[in-house]
């Protein structure tokens, strides 16, 4: 009888553990999560910022003539948001993934046509412009595909884990088990040893 208490408290101790250990996991990934959220949601107002400044851009340099003290004004406050948007996006993604590096290569296209106000032509912007919101789409989608399978440590923890008390649920059952069948045939044991005894 000890030694059954003794199996089921081991039991519940390795699963209580287990189940506090997935606990503190799944409370990491969820701030984690929260903080790709934020982070997912910047780096869009970023792209958006880029495309509207750059537009911006393009419409002042056509709409003044250079001489105009407004237009310089207006080019200078326009630019200084397009770096700060540029460096927003750059500094979030990862150079080195696919969707990131298409990105980088249309902001790269844009800077080059930036270089000449004259190249800063609706048509140019457009064309552009089609293959930067591609990137962009894709590497959102990309991200938000991250949040919802969730970190790859929390994956393999919280496999790990739910294997774990699976496999302890039914290592008690089979020692349980066991331990009952030895007793029982102890018991059967003892009474044909009895049995024996008073013939």
């Amino acid at each position: 009888m000890m030694d059954e208490i003794g199996i089921g408290a081991l039991g519940v101790a390795v699963i209580a553990g287990l189940i506090s250990l997935l606990g503190l996991i799944i409370g990491k990934e969820q701030k984690i999560s929260e903080f790709r959220h934020v982070w997912i949601d910047d780096l869009r107002k970023c792209m958006i910022d880029y495309l509207v400044y750059i537009n911006a851009i393009s419409d002042i340099i056509r709409a003044r003539p250079e001489q105009d003290e407004t237009r310089q004004k207006e080019l200078a406050e326009c630019y200084k948001s397009l770096n700060t948007a540029s460096d927003g996006i750059f500094f979030r993604v990862n150079e080195n993934e696919e969707s990131s590096k298409s990105l980088i290569k249309s902001m790269e296209l844009f800077e080059k046509i930036a270089s000449e106000n004259r190249k800063l032509t609706p048509e140019n912007i457009k064309r552009i412009e089609k293959h930067f919101r591609k990137s962009a789409k894709s590497l959102l989608k990309l991200e938000w595909e991250r949040v919802k399978k969730g970190e790859k440590i929390y994956t393999i923890t919280k496999n790990i884990v739910l294997t774990s008390i699976i496999l302890s649920i039914f290592s008690i059952i089979y020692l349980f088990y066991t331990d009952k069948n030895e007793i029982y045939i102890d018991y059967k044991h003892n009474l044909y040893i009895k049995s024996l005894i008073e013939l």
